[in-house]
């Protein structure tokens, strides 16, 4: 399997690194090593890589900048497909064009800086365009599909390249349909409305502060661990009231500062965080009678 992923890598000369520790690129610091990562810079070299895997029966994973993705304790026998070098972009107007790699801190600045509004309450969440379109993610009131037009995709059922209208997505509150189905995304346009560079970013810095004053940003994690149980219930006072901030188990503890999130405190491995978050949804669920749907996707 190794000669034959190498190959492909170098015959169509897409960049990859062998051998790398999860743990060196996810942002909560976990994970054993995974076969190869790889970077393509286009979607044709994404569409072929995905084809070549799927037709050579090689295990691997679409990761995105892997925010909301928990790696493996347990070496990945397969690709870890990142989209990192997907993340051109075009104005025209006040649309929107930009690849699926391109993350939201990055693309809110660029938007910040011509005078373009819409991702301002986005601006702080550290994914890239693709995954948060398909987990439709948000803050401060605003989700990503509030702002989007459509999609361009790759369909590996087919291997066509299409474009579908956000009204077809079914939308829901961190879900889409895209979610469990058999494409992926690799670029989108959105709609944004013309303002002040200024008060577009007097805008971010005030939703970074609320952030950073709120959320354990100086610790490793992958984010809000669970979903909100209903529109006017948030997971984290849930949890609070469980008495679980700064609960552990291992390495991976309940955020003395936000009981949403798990945070690695050092050491942690993929088998704290996942045991740790079982034992708050069993928690809740004996306190509430509340079921807590994790957020964070096990690798």
């Amino acid at each position: 399997m190794k000669k034959e992923l190498f190959r492909f890598f170098k015959m169509n000369d897409v960049e990859y690194k062998e051998n790398i520790l999860l743990s060196s690129i996810s942002p909560i610091r976990i994970g054993a090593k995974a076969t190869a990562v790889t970077y393509p810079d286009n979607e044709l070299k994404l569409a072929l890589l995905i084809s070549f895997l799927e037709k050579s029966k090689i295990k691997y994973k679409i990761a995105g900048r892997m925010s909301n993705l928990l790696p493996p304790d347990e070496k990945y026998e397969g690709a870890v497909i990142r989209t990192d070098r997907l993340s051109d972009y075009t104005i025209n107007s006040y649309v929107l064009e930009v690849f699926c790699g391109m993350t939201l801190p990055h693309i809110a600045r660029i938007l910040q800086n011509a005078g373009l509004s819409g991702f301002e309450g986005l601006s702080g969440i550290p994914g890239s365009i693709g995954g948060a379109i398909v987990g439709n993610a948000g803050a401060f009131g605003r989700q990503i599909s509030d702002l989007l037009l459509d999609v361009r995709v790759y369909d590996r059922s087919n291997g066509y390249f299409y474009s579908i209208k956000a009204s077809d997505l079914n939308f829901g509150y961190r879900s889409s349909s895209i979610m469990h189905s058999g494409i992926v995304i690799t670029s989108a346009h959105f709609n944004l409305l013309q303002s002040d560079p200024l008060s577009i970013k007097i805008e971010m810095d005030r939703c970074r502060e609320i952030r950073k004053n709120t959320q354990p940003t100086d610790k490793p994690s992958l984010g809000s661990c669970f979903k909100r149980p209903c529109e006017d219930l948030a997971a984290a006072w849930l949890i609070d009231k469980c008495g679980l901030k700064g609960y552990s188990i291992g390495g991976a503890q309940i955020s003395e500062k936000h009981a949403g999130f798990i945070v690695n405190n050092g050491g942690s491995t993929a088998s704290d965080y996942i045991a740790l978050s079982v034992y708050t949804a069993k928690k809740v669920y004996e306190k509430f009678e509340i079921c807590l749907d994790r957020e964070v996707e096990i690798m």
